[in-house]
C-alpha cells in the first residue's frame, strides 16, 4: 500500500474545511456571535466587534450577528463606527427587514444627527414590533427635525399599542 504525499493530504483537508464552511455556514456565524458574546461579558469590546465582523462575513444573512455588530457600533459615539453601523443594518435588511435592525440602523442615525432618516427607522421599527418604544422614538425624531405633525401621529400611534405608555403621553402633552 503506498502512502499519500503530504501536500495531497494537505489538499484534501483544505477542500473538506472549505466545503463544511460552505455546509455550516449559518452554525459557524451562530458559534462567533456566542463567541462575541462572551468577549463583551469579559469586557473585551475589541474581541467581540472582531467576533461579530466574522460572523457577518461567515454568514451575510445571519440577523443576529447583523444585528449584534450594528447595535454596539451604533453606541460607540463615533462617527466611522455609526457610519459602519448603517452599512451593516442596511446589509442586513436586504435579507431580512426585522425591527432590530431598523432600531439599530436608527440609533446610528441618530449619532449623526440624521433626525429624519431615524424617524423612518424607528417608524418601521415600531410598525413592525408593534412596539411603542420605537414609535415614541420615532415622534422624538419628527419633533427634533421640526415636523410637529409626524411627530403627534408617532406618539398616538405609541399610545395606541401601548395606553400606558407615559413617555408617548409625555410627548404628546408637549405637542399641545
Amino acid at each position: 500500500m503506498r502512502t499519500i504525499p503530504r501536500a495531497r493530504r494537505a489538499a484534501c483537508a483544505a477542500v473538506a474545511l472549505a466545503l463544511a464552511a460552505v455546509c455550516f455556514r449559518a452554525q459557524l456565524a451562530d458559534a462567533l456571535v456566542t463567541r462575541g458574546d462572551d468577549a463583551l461579558r469579559n469586557g473585551d469590546a475589541a474581541a467581540a466587534v472582531r467576533a461579530y465582523t466574522r460572523a457577518v462575513r461567515f454568514d451575510p444573512r445571519s440577523t443576529v450577528a447583523s444585528d449584534r455588530l450594528a447595535f454596539f457600533l451604533a453606541l460607540r459615539h463615533d462617527r466611522a463606527d455609526a457610519e459602519r453601523a448603517i452599512a451593516v443594518a442596511t446589509a442586513g435588511l436586504e435579507s431580512h427587514a426585522g425591527a432590530s435592525l431598523y432600531a439599530d440602523r436608527a440609533f446610528a442615525e441618530m449619532q449623526l444627527r440624521r433626525w429624519a432618516a431615524a424617524g423612518g427607522d424607528f417608524a418601521r421599527a415600531g410598525a413592525l414590533a408593534r412596539d411603542a418604544r420605537y414609535d415614541h422614538l420615532a415622534g422624538r425624531m419628527a419633533l427634533r427635525g421640526g415636523d410637529r405633525a409626524a411627530a403627534r401621529r408617532y406618539a398616538e400611534r405609541a399610545i395606541a399599542a401601548d395606553p400606558s405608555f407615559a413617555p408617548a403621553r409625555a410627548l404628546l402633552r408637549t405637542l399641545e
